[in-house]
């Protein structure tokens, strides 16, 4: 009485928005190609509901602020009208689980006991269930727990259907993959854009990141976005008038996650063929030393968000700079490098 639909950890956990279309993709051959070729830029953008207080770095998507994946059918509903079907959510979920559709559900973790929210504040997120067990009466879901650590967890029935039904800002999407039918030359899908890694726009955004140019085909992003190489100019800014926000771990861990992106990519143009010949030992070992940097500038905003030392908050202005001009010399690399 129990079902798994396939999943994974994602490289991108910084926010929900990738993590979870990732954590059902990244394990498909027939992604990697798109993947590679779109997850290159970088951009600013602030909260227009707090500007002041909520700045953010993100990956960018190409027609919006969040990701249009080819590779997921979805369909949205909000609580209000599942709580007018005749069957519980908790029966919803599960039949279709067993039609192999992932749910993204909105809920308020003030219920859910593995939360660090649990019976302390009201708190609406949303979290990826992909299994349940009759036998435990768990759903298992991935998100974050207790401690703040990504990873797949299991949430009991009965808090689970609190957490949906008591907060009247619930939400539900069917996510279905269905890769295999873009990927198949007799289905409907057959005219889809491009899925497979495209050399040309890889390379305009390799350019774009150097040139600091918005990539965006139909979305600026805010008015003070900044894109690529700039965003670190733009955080050494934005610290010098607002010392908080170099305690914002999102900053660092999306930079640290965009540099383990670029060392898989690395490995993927090689397994490709689309290195030059003796190019790949030098790239790999210097993306490598760039991943190591960034998850050093991570660890070091840790540090100051703890012990407020200004010696630390100074060595995380330096440490970025450090990283643009390594990351600058090795993006100008790669387009020598590839084919």
């Amino acid at each position: 009485m129990e079902k798994k639909l396939e999943i994974q950890t994602p490289s991108i956990q910084t926010f929900l928005n990738h993590a979870y279309p990732l954590a059902i993709l990244e394990k498909d051959e027939a992604f990697l190609g798109w993947y590679y070729t779109n997850y290159t830029q970088l951009y600013t953008f602030n909260n227009r509901k707090n500007p002041v207080g909520d700045f953010k770095i993100d990956f960018y998507s190409h027609n919006g602020k969040y990701p249009n994946i080819p590779f997921l059918a979805s369909a949205n509903m909000d609580g209000h009208i599942i709580r007018t079907f005749e069957k519980s959510i908790l029966d919803i979920v599960i039949e279709n689980i067993d039609l192999n559709y992932y749910l993204e559900v909105g809920i308020d973790e003030y219920y859910w006991s593995n939360k660090k929210s649990y019976m302390q504040e009201h708190f609406h997120h949303d979290n990826l269930i992909y299994g349940y067990n009759d036998n435990d009466r768990v759903l298992y879901y991935l998100g974050y727990n207790q401690d703040m650590i990504f990873g797949q967890y299991s949430v009991s029935y009965e808090e689970f259907v609190s957490s949906f039904t008591e907060d009247p800002d619930s939400t539900i999407k069917f996510i279905k993959n269905i890769t295999p039918e873009l990927t198949s030359t007799t289905t409907k899908y057959v005219y889809h854009f491009n899925l497979n890694f495209d050399l040309d726009i890889f390379r305009i955004y390799l350019e774009d990141f150097l040139q600091s140019r918005n990539s965006f085909l139909t979305h600026r992003g805010s008015e003070d976005s900044v894109f690529g190489l700039a965003i670190y100019d733009e955080l050494i800014n934005r610290f010098s008038d607002d010392i908080l926000l170099s305690k914002d771990m999102r900053l660092y861990r999306i930079i640290w996650e965009h540099k383990n992106v670029f060392n898989k990519r690395i490995d993927y143009l090689n397994s490709k063929g689309y290195l030059k010949t003796g190019s790949y030992e030098s790239l790999s070992s210097k993306s490598r030393s760039l991943c190591n940097e960034s998850l050093l500038l991570k660890n070091l905003s840790m540090k100051y968000s703890i012990t407020n030392d200004m010696k630390v908050f100074l060595k995380i202005s330096n440490k970025l700079k450090e990283i643009q001009l390594f990351e600058e010399q090795l993006v100008n690399d790669l387009l020598v490098s590839i084919t």
